[in-house]
């Protein structure tokens, strides 16, 4: 059995943003279970695979470890599984994920990509329509040669106009 601090550690090297990072979402142990729950030991080997080749590309022993890997960072970045939940007998429709949660979709780290955060759940602040977007690449903070991800200030916009305070 993977440990939530273990499962913390190998998905910072599938989604290349820190530990603190994943562990601020507050949704490892929820994503440890539901990924646990299908296959106790595929976490496992997948997680002895990323070991083995820490900072390179993972060398996978198996398809349903690569599944496993796949499935993974869909979960972080997304907020949502690939299909039903593992357990769960009744299929989903064809190519429909499972949302986790209204949280988990809030969470995802695909929105801290690029500093925005997910649609309908954060007001954008008056007047923000007015101010050209954010177009700076984004990149994960777990890799320090890397720039840190998080929104920045438009270019020539006073500090806190994107986010309303000042």
């Amino acid at each position: 059995m993977t440990t939530t601090d273990e499962f913390l550690h190998l998905s910072a090297e599938l989604t290349g943003f820190g530990v603190e990072e994943l562990s601020a979402t507050g949704l490892a142990e929820t994503y440890r279970a539901l990924v646990e729950g299908a296959d106790p030991h595929a976490l496992d080997r997948l997680r002895s695979a990323v070991a083995r080749t820490a900072g390179h590309p993972p060398d996978f022993p198996d398809e349903a470890v690569r599944e496993l890997a796949r499935t993974l960072v869909q979960l972080w970045y997304l907020g949502s599984l690939p299909g039903p939940p593992p357990g769960q007998g009744a299929p989903a429709p064809a190519g429909l994920p499972t949302v986790v949660s209204a949280r988990a979709y809030a969470e995802g780290l695909v929105w801290r990509t690029f500093g925005a955060r997910a649609p309908g759940t954060a007001a954008p602040g008056h007047g923000s329509w007015s101010l050209p977007p954010d177009t700076g690449p984004r990149r994960p903070t777990g890799r320090p040669d890397l720039p840190a991800a998080g929104p920045r200030e438009p270019a020539g916009a006073p500090a806190g106009a994107r986010t309303g305070r000042r």
